[in-house]
């Protein structure tokens, strides 16, 4: 008779289970297919960054991104996976310090009306797409030779004197290309005066075309600091078409949050497209407990937007082919006393290569407007 115990010896199974050598070679070539995929995006990624000077973040991206690549294509031949995961704390020790660390001295991106954050709006730096973007337009020839002469160089200039001043600081960009901006929920910038001074009144400017950036916001921001002016600077989308449904929603719920915060007086401003789209809101959106002090467009106007009854300055660029000057001028002549106009040797990136002078231009008709 056998054994009790032969009672209980395990049979081998009909499906067999590969080996823990077997399943580690199998990750390990999945894994060099991965990193052979990556590595040309990795590589193209640290030429960008030092072709465009990237922030401190942008290159512990691409180094991070550069050594999880290395360890994967590496993988096969190694035992040990310290390269990998040597990237990977790299990536993600950047997202957390960015994270933390975001939050501008004076510059805050805010979610209305609920006035909350979102958080992937600190993951990248401002200036690393941006710049990677308008080098990409320029070299396409996206942007007319007549206007791009000096924008590189004045955007990256703009870009430097708001690091200086602000350090870190989230960009409403990231939520914009993730297409999460409606007029229900919309990033917009807010920035206080650095004299600290309560204010019953703002500057709400709209952004161009590409979306909401905090570096025009910052420069419009400098000539509110003439009235002491809280900068309100809300987010429609990579069109910038505020003359559409959305567009007029989003000023709507823009007003209805300030008056609700105490601003009783208003200049309405915009840049390119959001010069245009101010234009014609002008003349739709009102508030009952909000006055509207006056307009201010920088490089963008309809010139038969309808006429309207509000002080108006217009700051142009001589050379101007994306928003004509003509039509500028033409818009300034129908408005008659009601507008003062202002042209500068630019094109139509006036508001970054002759920055000083825009802001002076608004600042000194700002300054008049207020009797100060």
């Amino acid at each position: 008779m056998a054994s009790s115990s032969s009672l209980f010896v395990m049979q081998p199974l009909s499906g067999s289970i590969a080996p823990p050598a077997v399943v580690s070679r199998r990750r390990g070539w999945l894994g060099f297919v991965l990193g052979l995929v990556a590595v040309p995006w990795a590589l193209l990624l640290l030429a960008a960054a030092g072709f465009v000077g990237a922030s401190p973040s942008g290159w512990g991206y691409a180094v991070g991104f550069a050594l999880v690549s290395a360890g994967l294509v590496s993988r096969p031949w190694r035992k040990r996976r310290g390269l990998t995961r040597a990237g990977l704390a790299v990536l993600l020790l950047i997202a957390l310090a960015r994270m933390v660390f975001a939050d501008g001295t004076h510059v805050e991106t805010l979610r209305l009306p609920d006035r909350g954050h979102r958080w992937v709006n600190r993951l990248v730096a401002e200036r690393d797409g941006t710049l990677l973007a308008a080098h990409a337009l320029v070299l396409s020839g996206g942007v007319p030779r007549s206007d791009s002469r000096d924008f590189i160089s004045a955007l990256e200039s703009a870009f430097d004197r708001m690091d200086a001043a602000e350090g870190a600081f989230a960009t409403p960009a990231v939520a914009t290309y993730l297409g999460l901006q409606s007029s229900k929920s919309f990033d917009t910038l807010v920035i206080s005066p650095p004299d600290g001074a309560s204010s019953d009144t703002a500057v709400v400017f709209l952004h161009g075309y590409a979306g909401n950036f905090a570096v025009y916001c910052w420069q419009m921001a400098r000539a509110a600091q003439a009235i002491s002016a809280l900068t309100v600077c809300p987010s429609v989308g990579p069109a910038g078409d505020w003359w559409s449904p959305q567009g007029e929603r989003t000023l709507e719920a823009t007003l209805d949050w300030l008056a609700s915060w105490g601003i009783r007086r208003v200049y309405l401003g915009g840049l390119s497209n959001g010069g245009a789209g101010a234009s014609v809101l002008v003349s739709r959106v009102s508030h009952p407990r909000i006055e509207l002090r006056g307009l201010v467009l920088v490089s963008g106007a309809v010139s038969q937007a309808p006429t309207h009854q509000v002080p108006t300055l217009v700051v142009q660029g001589r050379t101007d082919s994306m928003m004509p000057t003509r039509s500028m001028r033409a818009f300034a002549e129908r408005l008659g006393k009601l507008a003062t106009y202002v042209e500068v040797d630019s094109g139509h990136f006036a508001f970054l290569d002759r920055h000083a002078e825009c802001e002076r231009a608004i600042a000194n008709w700002l300054r008049q407007r207020e009797g100060k």
